[in-house]
């Protein structure tokens, strides 16, 4: 199994080259400098165009000037409806739909076009660990990770502005209560074990989190698990092996040659990483189905019988996950993939397919984001979009995005002479 994923990570171009050398239109040489920025530009733009429209009544969606579409079951996503469906994306405000701030999601009343949610300032959370373990001169582990949980509400950002303290402990509440508790606090006032984190429920926590890992370990999917799966201490049950797998996935995608011709190669080869990189043997664990391959096979085989339906695809997720928390683990790992498979892998298409079903899109979009811009890299998404989010983290949270990752390519570097994050 291990020489099965060195083979996939490492010899994943080899592996692709006749095609590529048959093809009138090759890949470029991957950039992993454009790429990490692919991930994480694209990661940040896909919370911030499902924030506004997330979790809110589909009523109250369809009131918007140009809202989503909604696809009738016999509608067919052939060639000209992805151009078309690709145009639809668009930034929007919070203005009118979610004017509030939420612990959750936005944080400014009336939040601007390009605002962020929860699901990038987890990942704010681990580059701030990132940060103080390079200045420290020392690997991150779990406590390192605990710590940043705590101490990220007293950024100079948070604390001169009053709503955001009152909105970072509720939004942090359930992670610092397990982050004590990793830290060794026992009185459970404050500390609880993170085995209780949402009921024990196997969530979307490590999506959130842990994709910039990826960045750190490219072409290197089992390094990538491993640093997810032991830094992931808010991860539970299958919830650990999917959310760790999504990262080795990441760590493939940035270097895996993208045929213009071809991209579901490319996607093979990527699913192929995810499937194949199991350290500890989940799927060997008798009388059951590991959980990467039971959903992915489930988006893949959704995606194949709604034979180009996006309707027919959201209809039967729709019923599948009925009683299904939509940020349980399993649901943004469905949607993503299921629409980059219905869209026949083009990328801005599958994007905005993962806003038109509805429920949790930022956590959606934010996931498959993440994965065609470490693919396609920065170039994939408008200048006006990366403007806009870069703009609104540097406002909102004095973050500038660029900085974040030559972080990344900086401790990418060191990892290569030092360990850089637990294992």
């Amino acid at each position: 199994m291990r020489r099965r994923q060195f083979i996939t990570a490492s010899l994943g171009a080899i592996a692709l080259a006749p095609s590529i050398a048959r093809s009138a239109n090759p890949p470029k040489p991957v950039d992993l400098r454009d790429r990490t920025r692919g991930l994480m530009f694209g990661s940040a733009l896909g919370d911030a165009l499902g924030g506004p429209i997330g979790s809110q009544a589909r009523e109250a969606v369809q009131q918007l000037p140009t809202p989503p579409r909604i696809w009738k079951e016999d509608e067919i996503l052939d060639g000209s409806a992805k151009a078309a469906t690709a145009k639809r994306l668009q930034l929007r405000s919070y203005a009118g739909i979610r004017p509030r701030p939420e612990s959750y999601a936005h944080w400014n009343p009336d939040a601007e076009p390009g605002t962020i949610t929860d699901d990038t300032r987890h990942k704010l959370i681990l580059l701030d660990a990132l940060h103080t373990a390079e200045n420290k001169g020392t690997n991150l582990g779990p406590r390192e990770l605990a710590t940043a949980y705590l101490d990220w509400p007293k950024r100079a950002s948070i604390r001169r502005n009053t709503e955001y303290q009152v909105l970072a402990a509720d939004w942090l509440a359930e992670w610092q209560f397990a982050a004590r508790w990793i830290l060794g606090e026992r009185d459970l006032t404050k500390a609880r074990p993170p085995e209780r984190m949402w009921q024990g429920l196997p969530t979307f926590c490590g999506q959130m989190t842990l994709l910039p890992l990826a960045a750190l370990f490219p072409g290197q999917p089992e390094r990538a698990y491993l640093a997810a799966w032991n830094l992931g201490f808010f991860d539970n049950g299958f919830g650990k092996d999917l959310n760790a797998s999504l990262v080795a996935g990441l760590s493939t995608a940035l270097i895996t040659p993208l045929d213009p011709e071809s991209p579901k190669k490319a996607w093979d080869a990527i699913f192929a990483s995810m499937r194949d990189t199991d350290p500890f043997e989940y799927g060997r664990i008798r009388s059951t189905t590991r959980s990467v391959d039971r959903w992915l096979d489930l988006a893949l085989k959704l995606a194949d019988d709604a034979d180009h339906h996006p309707g027919r695809f959201f209809a039967v997720l729709e019923n599948g996950f009925r009683e299904t928390m939509k940020w349980e683990a399993a649901v943004p790992f469905v949607v993503a993939f299921g629409c980059l498979a219905l869209a026949e892998f083009d990328p801005l298409a599958a994007l905005q397919l993962t806003l038109e079903w509805g429920h949790d899109t930022d956590s959606f979009a934010q996931l498959a984001g993440a994965f065609i811009g470490a693919l396609h890299g920065t170039s994939l998404f408008r200048t006006e979009w990366r403007e806009a989010v870069a703009a609104r983290l540097k406002a909102d949270y004095e973050v500038d995005l660029e900085d974040e990752c030559s972080l990344l390519d900086r401790m990418r570097r060191q990892a290569r002479s030092r360990p850089v994050v637990q294992e």
